[in-house]
């Protein structure tokens, strides 16, 4: 095909016993170019976005690809357009999506918050599009550009289904599972990354094979079986893969203004019409993405939870650093520690959650975002009503599986990695050391007294840290500091070396 790069023509070797049918081509890269370059670019047919820190690469890499006039896996041309702001881009990029156009915005932070009013209208709107971000902490009472969790936090309940990657791969293929989802369950979705920490890191990941993109994915003019009845009945039988709901040849009415008697019948009708099928559509597509790549996601990634009485559960890359913690601690100290990466926060999974909890002592929640007038921080809100329900669901009955309270854990929560915060090993040590009795926190409280918050990686009366402090890289891994006066030099440095020593590795192994 046109207009494709000799790695996009590589053909997959035919599957076998051993090999999934598409196992990836090893680039090194970052995870914004990883999401941006090698999956974006090739299967939308149109950018719409604002730049913003951390994730401007994902636009200006978007913009490159409409300017080297590249097209997508199918043939077709894209348009890519820088807005005048976040809200603007938001609006531009929902109304590209309605138009039938496969649609991607990138975005971050304070871009989040300024486009907010811009969300809620979409999934009412049928829009399919997806919105990349790379988490980035909020402006408070001061301004960072680095990693947080609040950003999106705050998009919890505009309607879109949400994803949350553990690292740059999982990131890349969330892009194109996510995408899948959408254009069944007509939805928009939200799919993030760690900004800096995870949008940043070059390491040698795969990129996706064309021929697995347009197997997986379909053709966007595709005519596809409607699969819920809803959407049977707005469509009939069968519909476009990604619906042309702005249409001059079949125009409707879409997003008009409601009055008392229409308005909340809307609102309702997307909790069993469009929203409760999502997570049966997440299964689903994750699991045929795996068959295709043997790469398995799902809704959670357990770790070592079969036999633990004490789990930690968080968002985003802390897992990798969370699950290299709980081998030490069951390696050295006999510990039955595992972890659980929350991938789908939006529709909650808790069906998921209460299974994965059930019959645990303590679990640790911990969170890259700090709601002091809440009663929780978002995941754990979430965690404690899950339960809650399933505690319920023993007495009343219902749909979600029953808890018992001797099954229900103690909820501990903590937050972590704001900005950035470092987040070391003594530091989730520490928080195992507080919830299992063995230290307290700095202003002398432990668990024993009722305490069941605390906080990792700053000084504070709610900190805990460990005193054993081990290194958990890998075997034979190696750590690097670049300094310099100023920052440019480090960054090109760094990101040259990493490009360099993952090509390195390919050609030696």
């Amino acid at each position: 095909m046109a207009n494709q790069t000799a790695e996009q023509e590589v053909i997959s070797e035919k599957t076998n016993a051993d090999k999934p049918k598409y196992p990836g081509i090893p680039v090194t890269c970052s995870g914004n170019h990883l999401m941006a370059e090698y999956v974006e670019t090739r299967i939308t047919e149109g950018g719409v976005f604002y730049p913003i820190t951390p994730s401007t690469e994902g636009g200006e890499l978007y913009q490159q690809a409409f300017a080297q006039g590249k097209l997508d896996v199918w043939g077709n041309q894209k348009i890519a357009i820088e807005c005048e702001g976040e809200h603007a881009a938001q609006g531009g990029a929902t109304a590209f999506a309605v138009t039938g156009k496969r649609t991607v915005n990138f975005t971050s932070g304070q871009g989040i918050a300024y486009a907010m009013e811009q969300y809620y209208h979409a999934p009412g709107k049928l829009s399919t599009m997806v919105l990349e971000i790379g988490a980035r902490a909020l402006t408070k009472q001061a301004l960072n550009v680095h990693c947080g969790h609040d950003d999106f936090y705050g998009a919890l309940d505009t309607g879109w289904t949400m994803m949350v990657a553990r690292d740059a791969q999982q990131a890349a293929d969330s892009a194109i599972i996510l995408r899948k989802v959408n254009e069944l369950a007509l939805n928009p979705g939200m799919n993030i990354q760690d900004g800096m920490l995870t949008t940043h890191s070059e390491r040698t990941y795969r990129a996706p094979e064309a021929d697995l993109l347009r197997e997986f994915l379909g053709a966007p003019n595709d005519i596809i079986e409607c699969p819920t009845e809803a959407q049977r009945e707005l469509f009939g039988p069968k519909r476009r893969r990604v619906p042309e709901m702005m249409d001059l040849k079949n125009p409707i009415l879409l997003g008009p203004v409601q009055n008392q008697e229409h308005h909340m019948n809307g609102v309702v009708a997307r909790r069993n019409n469009f929203n409760e099928p999502i997570l049966g559509f997440i299964e689903q597509c994750s699991e045929e993405f795996a068959q295709l790549t043997g790469r398995r996601y799902g809704l959670l990634q357990e770790h070592k939870t079969e036999d633990a009485d004490t789990v930690f559960v968080s968002l985003g890359c802390a897992a990798e650093n969370i699950e290299a913690a709980c081998d030490y601690l069951r390696e050295q100290r006999n510990a039955k520690v595992g972890s659980i990466h929350v991938n789908v926060i939006r529709p909650f999974p808790e069906v998921a959650i209460i299974n994965a909890l059930r019959g645990k002592k303590n679990v640790i929640i911990i969170e890259r975002t700090d709601e002091a007038l809440a009663g929780d921080n978002p995941l754990a809100r979430d965690i404690r009503t899950a339960l809650g329900k399933g505690q319920e669901a023993v007495k009343f009955g219902g749909e979600l599986p029953g808890i018992s309270p001797e099954e229900t854990p103690r909820i501990f929560r903590g937050s972590y990695g704001i900005g950035s915060r470092d987040f070391r090993p003594e530091h989730t040590l520490g928080a195992y050391e507080f919830v299992t009795g063995q230290t307290k926190r700095t202003d002398g409280k432990s668990e024993a007294d009722g305490e069941t918050y605390f906080t990792l990686g700053i000084d504070h009366p709610y900190a805990v840290i460990s005193k054993d402090t081990p290194s958990l890289l890998p075997e034979g891994a190696i750590a690097v500091r670049f300094h310099s006066i100023g920052g440019w030099g480090m960054i090109t440095t760094g990101k040259n070396l990493g490009s360099i020593v993952g090509d390195f590795g390919q050609i030696i192994s």
